[in-house]
This record gives structure tokens, sequence and C-alpha cells, in this order.
């Protein structure tokens, strides 16, 4: 073979056989480049979901706010709301869909607010089968859903799942409401979170999760931590503040009774949205505050909160893993 200057292989004196493997293995390299500048730090698809307990009131739990805690009032606040965000999944708890007027029909009022591409899927407490009438949590979305299911825990505490379908494939929300911890005996809530973690198991599609609600825990307790360790990822934590050390800290989401008092602070972290990755897709948690974390001007110089909860709102990419 030939040699350049210095004894380098000169490519224009190689013969055939040689440039046309050298051409291969280059163009090879290229590939391997380009593929690996499009993998994972390539921008997925993004959803937004929101969780919120939105304080059924028939318990009249602030005096001053009667009747029914001026439900009528506050879930139509909620409902303007979620309609200006116009989220893909919303997960509420505290839902009544079986009552007696003057008390408001909640589901109607938010999906005629939202409007017909979204789909409701509710799941009461005590377990029945979905869509039967109750008190309960209700998932709202405007991705095709492909299947629900409702699972009851014990008392008149619940989890539900909706999975619905993505451009990335299916994805598992599961809305809870639990009872939480119990100081005399945190066991309970460990006992609880674990039953949740074993329906996600046993139902799951394969998909990325979604898990949101009232928990009844703050992030110290056994239960959270469990739920932690079992991998999923506490969204507010990841993206967003969830500091909630002193009232009125930026991840602090109960309680504000009296609801007309605009200068409450929560000084509590209970409300959560956790992720879990699928099989080949993971949902990463972009952006995450809180929802609805003042009291709104009603006019007149009055003031109302949507609810003695705050809650949560996320927005999560999906990538392939």
């Amino acid at each position: 073979m030939r040699r350049f200057e210095g004894g380098v292989y000169s490519f224009r004196t190689m013969p055939s056989s040689g440039r046309l493997l050298a051409l291969l293995l280059l163009s090879l390299a290229v590939l391997l480049a380009l593929g690996a500048g499009c993998g994972s730090d390539e921008s997925g698809p993004t959803i937004l979901v929101i969780d919120q307990n939105i304080l059924h009131g028939f318990l009249d739990e602030d005096p001053e706010a009667q009747p029914n805690d001026r439900v009528d009032e506050r879930i139509q606040l909620l409902a303007d709301a979620l309609a200006a965000e116009r989220p893909d999944i919303i997960a509420l708890q505290e839902v009544l869909t079986q009552f007696d007027e003057p008390y408001p029909d909640v589901r109607t009022i938010l999906m005629e607010a939202l409007g017909p591409e979204y789909t409701s899927v509710f799941g009461s407490l005590t377990g029945e089968p979905i869509d039967t009438v109750g008190l309960g949590q209700l998932t709202i979305t405007r991705l095709p859903v492909l299947s629900s299911e409702n699972h009851h825990i014990g008392g008149v505490r619940a989890v539900h799942r909706v999975t619905v379908q993505s451009d990335d494939g299916p994805i598992d929300i599961y809305n809870a409401h639990l009872e939480g911890t119990d100081d005399e005996d945190p066991q309970l809530a460990v006992d609880e979170i674990s039953e949740v973690i074993d329906f996600i198991e046993d139902t799951r599609s394969g998909g990325p999760v979604i898990l949101a609600g009232d928990f009844n825990a703050v992030p110290d307790d056994p239960s959270i931590r469990t739920l932690l360790e079992a991998g999923f990822i506490d969204v507010l934590d990841e993206a967003g503040d969830a500091t909630c050390e002193e009232a009125g800290d930026p991840g602090c989401t109960n309680s504000t009774i009296p609801l007309a008092d605009p200068a409450l602070k929560a000084s509590r972290r209970i409300d959560f949205m956790f992720v879990l990755d699928g099989d080949e897709v993971r949902l990463d948690p972009k952006d995450a505050e809180l929802f609805l974390n003042a009291a709104v001007d009603i006019g007149g110089g009055e003031f109302l909160w949507a609810s003695d909860h705050i809650g949560v709102r996320a927005v999560l990419e999906l990538k392939s893993k």
C-alpha cells in the first residue's frame, strides 16, 4: 500500500475495498451520533394534570359558610378555573353525585364548563362499581378512556383506576381518598397504602402511572415513605416547591377554613400527585405548582376559597425509557 508523507495512509490511494469499508464505518459512526442526540434528551409530548379535593360541604364544616359550605358558589369557581386551564386529566375528591336540591349537580356543572370533549368517571368511597352514585372520586379527562374500575379499601375509603390512551400508549390514572395517618397506630396507614400499591400492580396496563388524591398524611409519614420506597415520584417535590414547614409555605395544601377569609394560610401538605414508570414509557415531571392557592375575589369586597384544600397542578412529559 502506498504511503503519504510522514507515513500516514492516504484515503485516495487506498484500494477500493478499503475505501468502501472506511465509508461504511464513517456512516455508522454518524448514525450512532445522531441516535445519541435524539434519544432521551429529545422532548416528548406533555400532559397537564390537576388534582383537587373540592370539599363536598354537606357536613357544614364551616359554620360561617351555610348552607353546605357555600358549595354552589365554590363549585362554580372550580369549574371556571378548570375551564381556563383545559387540563388533560383532572382528579377530584369529595364529589357527591347523589343529592337533593338545593345541593348543586357538581358533575354536570363541571362537565358543562369543560365541554363535550371531556369524559368523566366516578368511583364511590364505598367501592361500588364505577358510576354508581354516592360520595367519592371523579376523574375527568379529554384522552380516550380504555377501561376503569373501583376498589374499596375499607370503611369509606377507595381508589379507582382509569386507563386512558395517549399518543405514546396507555396511561393508568389512580384517584384516591385515603384515611391516612392514625397517630395512635401509624401501621394502619402503611397497610392502607400497601393495598393501594397492590391494586396498582394488579391492574396497571404496563404504561406509566399517575396516583393522585387526598392522602391525609404528610410527607414524613410512614405511608408516604412507603410509596417513595416503591419507586413512586412525588411530582411537586420533583418539579416544584414542596416546602411545608410553616403555614403559608408554597407546598402546603390544607386547611383554609373559614372559607371567606383571604388571609388564611394552609399549614399541612396532605394532597399529592405521584408518577411511576411504565415498562417502556415514563412520565417526567417538568413543572409543578399549587392550584387555586388563594381565595378568589368574588366582588363586593368579598373573597371565597374554592375549597378547604389547595390543589396540585403539574405538567408531565411522556418519554421513552
